[in-house]
C-alpha cells in the first residue's frame, strides 16, 4: 500500500485529463445523450401521469417504476462508459472492443453502489436512533421538544450536539466512500464485473491514505463551486434571458450551452479523479503512468 498525497492525485487528475479528454467527450458524451434521449422518453409520460392523475396511488406507482427503470438504465450507461475510459487511461486498448463488458460490469457496479448506499443509511439511522435517544436521556423531553426548537428555546448545549452530529454524517460519508474511490477504476484494470471484491480491494489500498483522498475531494469540490460561482458571473445574463416570458429559442440554446460549459468539465474532471487516486496508491510507479 502506497501513501499518496493531494498534489499527486491533483497533479494525476489532470495529467489523465490531458491524456484521455477526447475518448471521454465521445464515450461520456455520447453516454449522457443516451440518457437524455431516455429521460425524454421514458419520463415525459410518467410527468403528465403523476400531473393528472391525483390522488391515484396506482398512477403514482406506475410513474414511480418509470422512473426507476430510467435510473437503472442511465445508471448503466454513464457506469459503463466510466469504466471504459478507465479502463482505455489505465490499460490501453480501444473501448469499442469493450462495450460488451462495459455494460454488464456497468450495471454490476451501479447495483453494488446502491446496495451499499442503501445498507450505509440503514446504519446510519440505526446509529441516528442511538443517537436521538442518547440527547433524549441528556437534553430531556423539554428541551427536544418541537415548541422549545420552534421559539428558540432549545439549549446552546442541544444546538450544539446537532451541529456536531451534522457534521459528523458529512465526514463519515467522505470518508467511507473515500474508501471505495478506486473500485471502479480496479474494475477496469482487472476487466472485473464483481463489484464487492473492488470494494474490498479498495478498502485495502486506500488505509493508508483514508483522510488524504477525504481532503483530495473536500478541496475538489471546493473548485468546483469556485467553478460554478465564476461561470454563473460571466454567464449569468443568459440564465436570466432563459427567465423571460418572451424567452425564445436562442434562450433554449443559450441555456444548452451554459449546461455544456458547467457540466462537461465537471464530469470530466469527476472521472479522472478516480483513476488519478488509484494510479497514486497503486503498486506500480507513477513515471509510466500516463507515457
Amino acid at each position: 500500500m502506497v501513501k499518496m498525497s493531494i498534489g499527486a492525485a491533483f497533479s494525476e487528475t489532470f495529467a489523465f485529463l490531458k491524456a484521455n479528454w477526447v475518448q471521454m467527450l465521445m464515450w461520456l458524451g455520447g453516454a449522457v445523450v443516451v440518457a437524455c434521449l431516455l429521460g425524454w422518453l421514458l419520463l415525459r409520460n410518467a410527468m403528465m401521469t403523476m400531473m393528472m392523475a391525483q390522488g391515484d396511488p396506482s398512477a403514482a406507482f406506475g410513474a414511480l417504476g418509470s422512473f426507476m427503470l430510467f435510473g437503472l438504465v442511465a445508471g448503466t450507461i454513464v457506469f459503463a462508459a466510466s469504466l471504459l475510459i478507465w479502463r482505455t487511461g489505465l490499460v490501453g486498448g480501444e473501448p469499442a472492443s469493450d462495450i460488451g463488458w462495459g455494460l454488464g460490469a456497468g450495471a454490476a457496479y451501479m447495483l453494488g453502489m446502491f446496495v451499499v448506499y442503501i445498507a450505509t443509511v440503514i446504519m446510519m439511522y440505526i446509529v441516528l436512533l442511538i443517537v436521538g435517544l442518547l440527547a433524549f436521556a441528556v437534553f430531556g423531553a423539554s428541551g427536544m421538544s418541537i415548541e422549545s426548537l420552534a421559539t428558540g428555546g432549545a439549549s446552546a448545549g442541544l444546538i450544539l450536539f446537532g451541529i456536531i452530529i451534522y457534521a459528523a454524517i458529512i465526514i463519515f460519508f467522505l470518508w467511507f466512500f473515500g474508501r471505495l474511490t478506486v473500485a471502479g477504476p480496479l474494475m477496469a484494470v482487472n476487466r472485473s464485473s464483481n463489484p464487492f471484491s473492488a470494494f474490498a480491494e479498495s478498502w485495502r489500498l486506500t488505509s493508508a491514505s483514508q483522510w488524504t483522498i477525504v481532503g483530495f475531494n473536500v478541496l475538489m469540490g471546493i473548485l468546483f463551486l469556485v467553478f460554478f460561482f465564476i461561470v454563473s458571473l460571466v454567464l449569468g445574463s443568459v440564465a436570466s434571458a432563459m427567465m423571460t416570458p418572451d424567452a425564445g429559442f436562442g434562450a433554449m440554446i443559450g441555456a444548452l450551452f451554459l449546461a455544456l460549459v458547467i457540466y462537461v468539465p465537471t464530469i470530466l474532471v469527476s472521472v479522472s479523479m478516480p483513476a488519478a487516486v488509484y494510479r497514486c496508491i497503486g503498486t506500480s510507479g507513477g513515471a509510466d503512468v500516463f507515457a
